[in-house]
């Protein structure tokens, strides 16, 4: 990486090339002036920033898990749980989680970043389970489809087969 920067940029950033561990890596350390996507920071700065905006509209966040977060509307609790720009909004009445869908695109959907979308139905896609809510008082999870992804890309052969039951 550090080659193809400087391949970039010649010039630019060859003084600030070091080598680590015995002469064997090159390093280019650089300060960032912004957060970028995917790195620790912007995900931290990403929550307070989040928390702060639920919190404004009354959600109270869990003390033992601080990606869920409740409030109550009209007599009932509405729930929302995330990881990083993934979200699940859950109340008995469907209008209050299309109002909290609207606030959601009003507040960080853009023709330049993306809009907030919306997934409806009995079965959900979220963070890699299959959230399925189709018999009444029921929550099935299925996570096969991702197990069977990594035993595929897994970089090793296995010597016995392995199989996932139901």
């Amino acid at each position: 990486m550090v080659d193809i920067v400087c391949e970039i940029c010649p010039g630019l950033y060859d003084n600030f090339v070091v080598y680590e561990r015995k002469q064997e890596q090159k390093v280019l350390y650089v300060r960032m002036l912004k957060a970028l996507y995917r790195m620790i920071i912007a995900s931290i700065l990403y929550y307070k920033k989040f928390r702060k905006d639920i919190e404004s509209i009354g959600f109270e966040v869990n003390p033992f898990d601080i990606c869920v977060a409740n409030r109550m509307v009209n007599g009932k609790q509405h729930t929302i749980t995330w990881h990083i720009d993934d979200f699940k909004s859950s109340h008995v009445v469907t209008k209050v989680n299309d109002e909290f869908h609207t606030w959601c695109e009003k507040k960080y959907g853009s023709e330049e970043i993306r809009h907030v979308t919306t997934v409806r139905g009995k079965q959900h896609d979220y963070l890699a389970m299959i959230l399925d809510y189709s018999v009444d008082g029921v929550l099935k999870v299925d996570m096969r489809y991702y197990i069977d992804m990594m035993i595929e890309d897994f970089p090793y052969e296995l010597k016995s087969k392995v199989s996932i039951e139901d």
